[in-house]
C-alpha cells in the first residue's frame, strides 16, 4: 500500500502538473481585429529598357497616406503588422509598426488560403499591408464579401472583426485620407 501511494506521488502529480501547463500555454484564438489595406500610391518608373520598375517605393502622397494610417490605427491594440516583401508594402505597413513598437512581419502572398487560416487564428489585433489582388482575395475569403480593388484604388481600409472561435462577427470599410 505504501508502494502505490509513492507510484502516486512520483508519476501523478508531475502529469496534473504537466495537464495544466498544457491548458496555460495552449493555443487558444480570442477575439481580435485584422485592419487590411493595400499599398499606398506607388512610384511609376521605368528602366533603362524601357519596362516598369517591379519593385517601385512610394510617392510622397503614399508615403504621408502611411503616416496618416499610423495616425489612425495608434489606439488600437495592435500587435502584428504584415506585409508582403515588396517596397511599396513595407513602406506602408512600417509607420505603424514603428509607431506600436513592433517588427514587420512578411507574408508570403503565393500562400493566401493559410495566411487567411492564420489570420482567424490569431489572439491578438494585427494590420496586413497587400496589394489590390492579395488584399481583396483575404478580405473576400475571410469576411464573405465581394470586394474588388483597381490599380487605382488607394486609402480603402477593411476592418473584420473576429469571435472567440475565429468567426466574423463584424465587417467594416472605411478611408486612409491623403496628406495635404
Amino acid at each position: 500500500m505504501q508502494s502505490m501511494s509513492l507510484c502516486n506521488r512520483l508519476l501523478i502529480k508531475p502529469l496534473i502538473i504537466l495537464g495544466l501547463l498544457g491548458v496555460l500555454f495552449s493555443n487558444t484564438v480570442s477575439a481580435h481585429s485584422v485592419y487590411f489595406v493595400r499599398h499606398f500610391e506607388k512610384e511609376t518608373t521605368y528602366l533603362k529598357d524601357g519596362r516598369k520598375e517591379r519593385d517601385p517605393r512610394l510617392t510622397e502622397v503614399g508615403q504621408g497616406r502611411a503616416l496618416n494610417l499610423a495616425g489612425l490605427l495608434a489606439r488600437q491594440p495592435i500587435k502584428h503588422v504584415f506585409s508582403t516583401d515588396y517596397k511599396r508594402t513595407m513602406q506602408s505597413a512600417l509607420p505603424t509598426a514603428l509607431a506600436l513598437g513592433l517588427k514587420v512581419q512578411q507574408y508570403d502572398p503565393r500562400q493566401l488560403d493559410e495566411f487567411a487560416q492564420q489570420l482567424s487564428q490569431l489572439s491578438e489585433d494585427a494590420l496586413v499591408v497587400g496589394h489590390s489582388n492579395t488584399t481583396p482575395y483575404l478580405v473576400n475569403t475571410l469576411a464573405g464579401q465581394n470586394i474588388i480593388l483597381s490599380e487605382d484604388d488607394y486609402g480603402d481600409i477593411f476592418w473584420v472583426r473576429f469571435d472567440e472561435q475565429g468567426q466574423v462577427v463584424t465587417f467594416k470599410t472605411g478611408r486612409v485620407n491623403r496628406s495635404r
